[in-house]
């Protein structure tokens, strides 16, 4: 885990100190288990020098 991250609060626990869920009907999906995106961050492997798109929510 990169250095600082460990020093953040867990998702879930903002989340919930925020009052906010996720809706289904939005499509809003939330990632709580650290191992799993670390294994979506390895698939694609070395991406030096290339562009990468973020796609999120529309307007």
């Amino acid at each position: 885990m990169p250095p600082g991250l460990a020093a953040l609060p867990p998702l879930r626990e903002v989340i919930a100190r925020h009052g906010l869920t996720a809706k289904k009907a939005f499509g809003q999906n939330f990632l709580f288990d650290s191992n799993l995106l670390d294994k979506i961050a390895r698939v694609p492997g070395p991406l030096s020098g290339a562009r990468v798109y973020e796609v999120g929510p529309g307007p």
